[in-house]
C-alpha cells in the first residue's frame, strides 16, 4: 500500500494537470488523457468495471457490520468522481447530473459522446472529399486541408497517404489536370507536404506563363461601377415612364445597325469577331464598351472610349461599323 500511494499524486494537482476539458469535439483526446491519469491514480477499475464494488456490509458472528473494504472502495470511487466531474465543460456536465459512481458517469459520457465522435468523424471525411481550391491560391487550399486532416487525426481517423494524396489533386481542379496526371502516374509517392510545395510551384509557373488577366479584371470593376451608377438612373427613369417615356430612342445595335438589341446583346455577334485582328485583351475591352454602351442610347466620346487599347479603329476595323459623327470617335476610320 505505501508504494501505491507513493506513485499516486494528491486530487487538487491532477486536476490542475489536466489540459483537455470533455465537449463534442475532444472526446477521443479526453478519453486519451483520463486513461492515463486514472491508471498513474490506480483508479482504472473505478471507470472499466474490472472490479465490482464490495458488498457494503458484512456479517461477522452473526452480527450486521460495516465492511472496511467497501468504505475504501467507496473513497476511491469518490476521488474518481471527482477528477471525472473536473475534467467536463459545462455541456458534458449536464449529461451526469444525478449518477452516483464513477463507472456509472463513464459510461453515460461514453454513449453521448461516441454518437457524436462518428458523425463528427464522417463530417470531415465528407468536408475534405468535396474540398477545392476555387479561387484560393495553392497554399491557402493546401492550409485549409491540412487543417481537416489534423482534425480527422484528433478524433481517431487519420488519413492514409494515398487518400490524402488523391483527395488533394482531386480538389486542385481542372487547371491542374496536367500536373495532377503527372503525380499520379509517377511512381513516387511524395508525402502532402511535398506534394503541396510541388503544386504551389506548378502554380507560379502558369502565372508566369498566361499571366495575370488584368483586363477582364478592368471590365468588371467598370460593369460593377455602371450598375452602381445606372441604378439612380434607372429609378428615374422609372418615374418619368409614364410622361415622356413614349418619344424614347429604341435600343440600336453598332454591329448590325438594327433597333431592339445594343451590340452586346447581337446574335449575330460572333459573325463579327476577327480572330487576328484582336487579342483576348482587347475583347475584354470591348465587352466593356458593350457593357456600358447598354446604358446610352448615342455613341461615346473619344475620351470615355480610350482606355488603354493601342487604337480602337485599327484593331477592330474589320468587323466594327463606320459611322461618323462630329466629336465622336468614327470606328473603322483613321479619323
Amino acid at each position: 500500500m505505501a508504494a501505491s500511494s507513493d506513485s499516486t499524486l494528491p486530487v487538487n494537482t491532477i486536476i490542475h494537470l489536466m489540459t483537455v476539458k470533455l465537449s463534442s469535439h475532444s472526446y477521443l483526446l479526453w478519453k486519451n488523457q483520463m486513461g492515463h491519469v486514472f491508471s498513474f491514480q490506480n483508479l482504472a477499475s473505478h471507470i472499466d468495471g474490472s472490479v465490482e464494488a464490495p458488498a457494503a456490509e458484512i456479517v461477522e458472528d452473526g452480527k450486521t457490520a460495516a465492511n472496511p473494504a467497501y468504505h475504501t472502495w467507496a473513497n476511491a470511487d469518490q476521488k474518481a468522481i471527482i477528477i471525472l466531474q473536473a475534467s467536463l465543460s459545462e455541456e458534458a456536465l449536464g449529461e451526469v447530473v444525478g449518477l452516483k459512481t464513477a463507472r456509472a458517469i463513464w459510461l453515460a459520457l461514453e454513449a453521448a459522446y461516441s454518437n457524436a465522435l462518428e458523425e463528427r468523424i464522417h463530417n470531415l471525411r465528407d468536408a475534405m472529399r468535396t474540398m477545392t481550391k476555387g479561387a484560393e491560391t495553392v497554399t491557402q487550399y493546401g492550409r485549409r486541408f491540412r487543417t481537416l486532416l489534423d482534425q480527422l487525426a484528433a478524433v481517431g481517423a487519420p488519413v492514409d497517404a494515398a487518400d490524402q494524396r488523391h483527395w488533394f489533386l482531386r480538389g486542385l481542379g481542372a487547371a491542374f489536370e496536367t500536373f495532377s496526371t503527372s503525380v499520379r502516374t509517377s511512381r513516387q509517392n511524395p508525402l502532402l507536404r511535398d506534394l503541396v510545395a510541388q503544386a504551389e510551384s506548378h502554380e507560379l509557373f502558369l502565372r508566369s506563363i498566361h499571366g495575370e488577366s488584368a483586363p477582364i479584371a478592368t471590365f468588371n470593376v467598370v460593369t460593377n461601377s455602371n450598375a452602381g451608377r445606372g441604378s439612380g438612373q434607372s429609378g428615374r427613369t422609372r418615374v418619368n415612364s409614364g410622361g415622356r417615356g413614349r418619344g424614347r430612342r429604341p435600343p440600336h445595335c453598332q454591329l448590325c445597325r438594327t433597333n431592339g438589341h445594343y451590340a452586346n446583346k447581337c446574335p449575330n455577334l460572333s459573325q463579327y469577331v476577327n480572330p487576328s485582328a484582336a487579342n483576348e485583351s482587347d475583347l475584354a475591352k470591348l465587352l466593356m464598351l458593350s457593357a456600358m454602351t447598354a446604358r446610352r442610347d448615342k455613341w461615346w466620346p473619344k475620351e470615355d472610349v480610350k482606355m488603354g487599347c493601342t487604337c480602337w479603329h485599327q484593331v477592330f476595323k474589320p468587323w466594327l461599323p463606320i459611322r461618323r459623327k462630329k466629336g465622336l470617335l468614327n470606328f473603322g476610320t483613321s479619323a
